[in-house]
């Protein structure tokens, strides 16, 4: 499962299989433009830069509560 975010920009909803843990940018999937993770929307409540890490899987959003949760492919066998 990937964890989705609204561009700011084009307010569409992208998904990413590969979380950028160290804040580098994001790419929209349908403007294209780089995304700092801190710029990005929450899906639901389109609250401004909303994610928490509450674990090593899951995404909070501080503003509604949703919780998304990350599978990498890059999973140890």
């Amino acid at each position: 499962m990937a964890v989705c975010w609204r561009c700011p920009d084009c307010q569409e909803i992208s998904c990413e299989t590969e979380i950028e843990v160290a804040g580098q940018p994001l790419a929209c999937d349908h403007c294209e433009r780089a995304q700092i993770p801190r710029h990005t929307r929450c899906v639901v409540c389109d609250s401004p830069n909303p994610w928490s890490r509450r674990d090593s899987i899951h995404f909070l959003c501080r503003s509604c509560g949703h919780v998304q949760t990350f599978y990498s492919h890059m999973a140890s066998a």
